[in-house]
């Protein structure tokens, strides 16, 4: 078995767990302590590591001391939240393993760099999660704790924009159009995604999420391809 063949089969493996831990988020049916009015896309994570202010976090789990709707709400959070700490190792070595494999068969020796990113961004996903752990307990100092959490979470989404513009660049010198035209797309809506992510991220953010989840849905099917037969281009 060769190496492109290996990468392949780990790639596919760690991408249908990343599939899987994804679907286990959606089962929690999370939801925020006030109605979010289709912020976020009404996602009640997304508002919970993307607020900015007092105010939007308390739209998210309630003001201290949390009622008792409140305090099942932040549970909830708190258990995705350690959920996801699996969740972002798996998903550090999908990206690491879909962006060597492409990097490989592609011939495109800088997307290598992906390599190194996606697990960078998984750290600043843990530095997230665990302010996000504190934001949750009662008497919380969430004005001191904002600021981190603005950093750490920006940085995660950035990175994992940048990985996934990086992976479909890989085939935008492929000879078939639409491919080429697939790829030019989801470049474009990653970097665009991302950046629109610092002044309106209430907005941006579902778009970034699902430009994202494309993309790692486009490495899922190429490891596919290139595990289940001869690797090709």
């Amino acid at each position: 078995m060769n190496t492109a063949r290996i990468l392949a089969i780990a790639a596919l493996v760690t991408g249908i767990a990343v599939l899987a831990i994804s679907q286990l988020f959606v089962a929690m049916h999370l939801r925020s302590a006030a109605p979010l009015d289709g912020a976020h896309g009404n996602e009640a994570m997304l508002a919970f590591e993307l607020a900015r202010t007092p105010e939007q976090m308390a739209q998210v789990i309630g003001t201290d001391p949390p009622s008792a709707d409140a305090v099942e709400i932040r549970n909830a959070l708190d258990r995705a939240d350690r959920l996801d700490f699996g969740y972002m190792a798996i998903y550090a070595l999908f990206i690491a393993l879909s962006c060597a494999l492409a990097a490989r068969m592609r011939g495109a020796r800088w997307l290598r760099i992906g390599i190194g990113l996606g697990p960078v961004a998984a750290l600043f996903d843990a530095g997230e999660n665990l302010v996000l752990l504190q934001m949750t307990q009662t008497g919380a100092d969430v004005a001191a704790l904002l600021p981190k959490l603005c950093f750490r979470t920006m940085m995660k989404w950035e990175l994992l924009a940048v990985t996934s513009a990086l992976f479909a660049a890989a085939f935008l010198g492929d000879p078939r159009r639409w491919v080429k035209a697939i790829a030019l797309l989801f470049v474009i809506a990653n970097l665009a995604a991302g950046a629109l992510l610092f002044p309106l991220p209430a907005k941006a953010s579902p778009l970034l999420l699902y430009s994202i989840a494309s993309v790692w849905l486009w490495q899922i099917g190429y490891a596919g391809r290139c595990a289940l037969r001869e690797p090709v281009h």
